[in-house]
């Protein structure tokens, strides 16, 4: 094959891929292999999103809290991570989303510890951190119109110590 034949199947299979996944038809799909497939290009590609990726700015469904204790500090203080312009941001959110992909303890267990060992990285004085992490709870629009607001649930909680 030319050079020009690859690039135009590889431009044929990303938009029909995206298609696919924009229109909800993997829903459709019931052989496995395919349905990894596309699970996995979706998720590189960011087709996946439920606001669509053309559209970054939508409000972010978890937030991201945590907390950081030194010896003896029963208080804590909030740690929070520098951000400096919109990519960071971005990327960020989408962090999050990632977080809470599947529901898998593990790996919500994988992305907590990282931000742990981050907080105590850049602070050598941090001797225990709590990540929680809350869900926005947006009401559906028939409860907006009779005062519902935005609410937020604990999501994921757990803790690591320099023990």
């Amino acid at each position: 094959m030319n050079r020009k034949k690859v690039r135009r199947f590889l431009i044929t299979t990303h938009f029909l891929f995206v298609c696919i996944t924009v229109s909800h038809l993997y829903e459709l799909i019931n052989w496995k292999p395919m349905s990894v497939l596309m699970e996995l290009y979706s998720s590189v590609s960011y087709t996946n999103r439920n606001f669509g990726f053309f559209a970054p700015t939508v409000n972010d469904d978890f937030n991201l809290k945590i907390r950081a204790f030194r010896k003896d500090d029963q208080n804590g203080h909030d740690f929070l991570f520098y951000m400096p312009d919109s990519e960071n941001r971005i990327r960020f959110s989408t962090m999050l989303w990632h977080f809470a992909e599947g529901n898998s303890p593990s790996q919500m267990d994988l992305y907590a510890r990282s931000w742990a060992i981050y907080c105590m990285n850049k602070d050598s004085t941090i001797h225990k951190v709590v990540v929680s992490v809350y869900k926005n709870n947006i009401p559906m629009m028939n409860q907006c119109r009779i005062g519902k607001k935005i609410s937020q649930a604990l999501y994921y909680q757990t803790s690591f110590d320099t023990k």
